[in-house]
C-alpha cells in the first residue's frame, strides 16, 4: 500500500517539476527577447544621434517609448515612473526605431 502511495506521489511530483521547468524556460526566453529589444533600441537611438536619458513617464510606458506620439511621458508624477528614453534633441523625436524630425 505504501509503495502505491509513494509511486503516485512521485509521479505527481515529477509532473509538477516538469511543468515548472517548462514555465521557467518560457520566462527565460521572454526575458532574453526583452533584453535584446532594449539593446536594439539603445543602439538605434545612439546611431541616429540621440542620447539615452532617464525620464519620468506614464506607468504604462516601458523603456524607449515612441516620443513622437503624445502621451507616453505626459502623466502626473503619482502615475509615473523612471524609464529610459531616447532624447533626439530639439524638433526631433524617437519613433521607436530612430530619431526623426517632428
Amino acid at each position: 500500500m505504501k509503495r502505491k502511495l509513494f509511486g503516485k506521489f512521485f509521479l505527481a511530483f515529477a509532473i509538477f517539476v516538469f511543468i515548472l521547468a517548462i514555465i521557467l524556460i518560457i520566462l527565460n526566453a521572454k526575458n532574453k527577447k526583452q533584453v535584446e529589444n532594449l539593446q536594439k533600441n539603445a543602439i538605434n537611438c545612439t546611431m541616429s544621434n540621440g542620447k539615452i536619458i532617464n525620464a519620468s513617464c506614464c506607468l504604462s510606458a516601458s523603456d524607449f517609448p515612441n516620443t513622437c506620439l503624445i502621451g507616453a511621458c505626459g502623466c502626473a508624477p503619482e502615475n509615473s515612473h523612471q524609464i529610459k528614453i531616447c532624447d533626439c534633441g530639439e524638433d526631433k523625436c524617437f519613433d521607436g526605431q530612430k530619431c526623426v524630425s517632428r
